[in-house]
């Protein structure tokens, strides 16, 4: 048996002006679709996989708020750069990757080029998978720092002055954060 009041639903809330100020389910699902309407896949992403890689993983990545706006321009490299291992391990498939060459001193064994490929393509992903977070050990060190940024350090930059914090003339601390107890409560 439930007690207490029966739960308004978010239209409700939101005729009453949402008095609680708790967030609403329905505007937390339309400010995510509009942050993935936003984003606008690059020009240089030609290929269909390049451009379903790019989007398929910023969306992912954009609701968890990993990405911003910035790195866009680096995923998409991330899914250029996928997409040319793909081709490289599309045109070894079934083959060697080594073949033979014969010289004025017999024979010798030599690396595909598409393998070579292939290997500086890897190494160009670990690097950009690592900085990313487009592994496992990347991505919860960058949810861990994002998780660590505290509440008030969101509006640093922002444009319009803080109350709370003294102004360039005025080199005084406010009254409430004098004692140590005022000091917890920001």
């Amino acid at each position: 048996m439930t007690r207490g009041r029966k739960a308004q639903s978010d239209e409700m809330k939101a005729a009453k002006g949402n008095p609680g100020r708790r967030k609403l389910a329905g505007s937390e699902q339309a400010t995510t679709e509009q942050q993935l309407q936003k984003i606008d896949v690059p020009e240089f992403l030609v290929h269909p996989r390049e451009r379903e890689l790019f989007r398929r993983t910023v969306e992912d990545y954009v609701l968890r708020r990993i990405a911003r706006k910035p790195d866009l321009t680096a995923y998409a490299r991330w899914a250029h750069y996928v997409h040319r291992w793909i081709l490289c391990k599309e045109t070894l498939e079934g083959k060697a990757t080594w073949y033979k060459t014969e010289s004025n001193h017999g024979e010798m064994l030599r690396r595909h080029p598409m393998f070579k490929d292939q290997l500086d393509i890897e190494r160009v992903l670990q690097s950009l998978e690592d900085r990313l977070g487009l592994n496992p050990v990347a991505r919860q060190n960058i949810v861990r720092g994002l998780a660590a940024v505290p509440p008030a350090m969101t509006g640093l930059f922002a444009e319009e002055p803080d109350d709370n914090q003294p102004q360039d003339g005025n080199k005084e601390a406010p009254a409430d954060t004098v004692t140590p107890v005022g000091l917890l409560m920001h």
